[in-house]
């Protein structure tokens, strides 16, 4: 009986063994931070909307990447995923606020570059003479003339690639025809004929 028993231990301890744990039912689930509110009204697409109506347009994809939590868990902007529906909704009082750090954002930056102004001038760089707002018509004439010049350069090589090329053609054409009428291919020819044939 005790051999029975021991065989009877083992199976209940490969029976536990193989459990599998229950977190792994949770592994695929979306974790939501909040539940949908009622004043989770606005889509991504509105959104977008009131960000260029504001002058600080932003593509739906920023925003819904903004929807998204960041590497800290924080959203820019309150909203709610809806699994059914697969969109954001957002909280008009977010986005508000949000449009609002955008045009802090945009002034802060304008200012920066007006800065520059306060700075001392570069002496190092040198400018050219000619007018900022457009060129002249001396140097338009310049440039013209420039352009003709390098248009007769290359149409004066096209021409003296061309004429070497005829000049290889002759030279092969005289080459395969002159042996067959020269002098002394004709006294070779007259030499070797039978001696009836030369009278």
């Amino acid at each position: 009986m005790e051999k029975s028993e021991s065989p009877s231990e083992v199976q209940t301890a490969t029976e536990e063994f193989r459990t599998v744990p229950n977190d792994a039912v949770e592994f695929r689930k979306v974790p939501q931070a909040a539940e949908r509110k009622e004043n989770h009204t606005m889509t991504v697409r509105e959104s977008a909307r009131l960000f260029e109506s504001a002058g600080v347009a932003r593509t739906e994809r920023s925003i819904i990447n903004w929807c998204q939590p960041n590497r800290h868990g924080i959203a820019r902007l309150d909203s709610y995923f809806d699994p059914n529906e697969r969109k954001y909704y957002i909280t008009p009082q977010s986005v508000e606020a949000v449009i609002q750090e955008e045009i802090q954002r945009a002034k802060k930056s304008g200012e920066a570059t007006n800065s520059e102004v306060f700075g001392s001038a570069v002496t190092h760089v040198k400018h050219s003479p000619s007018p900022i707002n457009g060129t002249t018509a001396e140097t338009r004439r310049i440039e013209q003339l420039e352009r003709e010049l390098n248009d007769s350069k290359l149409s004066n090589q096209v021409k003296d690639l061309f004429i070497e090329l005829l000049k290889n053609e002759r030279a092969q054409v005289f080459e395969k025809f002159l042996p067959a009428n020269h002098p002394a291919s004709l006294l070779d020819s007259k030499e070797n004929q039978p001696e009836g044939a030369n009278k």
